[in-house]
């Protein structure tokens, strides 16, 4: 049984043999006559001159990152007073986006204020209480009573006053507050950090709800670059692949989608600056080229239209004093209109480009080689 098993494991290996050269013996005027053109395998691509011709040519938008995208917003509504900035306009972390009449806001600074007093009130109770428990006067009941209260009565402070510095107030002018009671129902909306203001989607005269945004801010940082790729265009695509958008301007390949948009068959493939400069602009539309390498190590270039399939294997059929010889080869990556290839092949073999399929049917025994034609007569005249 185990002989059995063996035997048709070897059979079955040898069902597909490896490919090898074949002679397709073809005269010059039969060349002639099929219109077939040969060219030379490169071992180097040729120079397209600036931009390579063969480089792979990705369309898209400019836009800004995942966290570059800031909101500016108020969570007291009032009506807009001032607006202090402009689309487009470069501002500074702090700087003021938009003043707003906020009756909201005023009464948030009362209730602070009045919350304020309560907790002296209760601290200075507390301190009393401590000390005439000290004395024995009061039970401790009533001492914890005052200190949970005091506790109570100053967190309500610290959680009004977070609301105030949230709000865009000063520390010095939180401080002084309680003392001043100077009220102001004016809300400056500053910018959170600094950047370039996109969109104001307030007006003056115009009321604002809590929670509105104010402005939409882009941070200063390296920008993306979203592009679509084709099915053919992504074979030659990997994450971290440099694309040249403009001379002197690169970005780096980070994400490639691993879905394929159904209707126009082309895959999302974003690609973010290493440093911010201004060659790129927000909204543009720009192309991406991806040059590919001139050599490759042990791989030639030939034509697409030279590679000829028989079964699952690839050749490509080179010249020589007999016709030409159908050479076993493995395709690579694709060069624009010449492919990597690796096999038997030296540099600067003359390689049909044109006529293959007429070389592929002599050699499949569609049509009679020369030197079986010149035969065949004296064959016809043998007994």
């Amino acid at each position: 049984m185990f002989n059995a098993l063996l035997f048709m494991s070897a059979a079955a290996t040898a069902v597909v043999p490896a490919a090898r050269p074949e002679q397709v013996t073809i005269t010059a005027a039969q060349i002639q006559r099929a219109g077939i053109q040969t060219t030379p395998a490169l071992a180097r691509l040729p120079d397209a001159g600036g931009m390579d011709g063969d480089a792979v040519v990705l369309s898209g938008t400019v836009v800004p990152s995942a966290t570059a995208m800031i909101v500016s917003g108020t969570a007291w509504g009032g009506m807009v007073q001032e607006v202090h900035v402009a689309t487009l306009q470069a501002v500074k972390a702090g700087a003021p986006l938009a003043t707003l009449f906020s009756q909201p806001w005023m009464e948030l600074q009362r209730d602070y204020v009045e919350l304020s007093a309560r907790a002296r009130l209760a601290a200075d109770k507390l301190a009393r209480d401590e000390s005439l428990h000290a004395d024995g006067i009061i039970a401790r009941a009533r001492l914890d009573e005052s200190r949970s209260a005091a506790q109570l009565a100053q967190l309500a402070v610290h959680q009004h006053a977070q609301a105030l510095r949230s709000g865009g107030m000063s520390a010095a002018a939180l401080a002084a507050l309680p003392a001043s009671q100077r009220l102001s129902p004016l809300l400056t909306v500053r910018a959170p950090a600094a950047g370039t203001v996109i969109e104001m989607p307030l007006a003056v005269g115009q009321q604002a709800e809590p929670g509105a945004s104010v402005a939409k801010i882009v941070r200063d940082g390296p920008l993306w670059v979203e592009l679509q790729a084709s099915r053919q265009q992504l074979a030659a695509l990997a994450v971290g692949d440099r694309l040249t958008v403009a001379e002197g301007c690169q970005v780096r390949i980070s994400a490639i989608s691993p879905l394929v948009n159904g209707v126009n068959q082309t895959a999302l493939v974003r690609a973010a600056q290493q440093e911010r400069n201004n060659c790129l602009k927000l909204n543009a539309f720009v192309e991406a080229r991806l040059a590919r390498a001139r050599t490759q190590t042990g791989a030639l270039a030939v034509p697409t239209a030279a590679l000829a399939r028989r079964g699952a294997a690839s050749y490509v059929f080179v010249r020589n004093a007999q016709g030409f010889e159908a050479v076993p080869v493995q395709p690579g990556a694709a060069a624009g209109e010449l492919v990597w290839v690796r096999g038997a092949l030296k540099d600067g073999a003359p390689v049909a480009m044109r006529g293959v399929a007429a070389i592929k049917g002599a050699w499949s025994g569609l049509g009679e080689p020369a030197a079986e034609a010149q035969v065949a007569p004296a064959a016809k005249g043998q007994p």
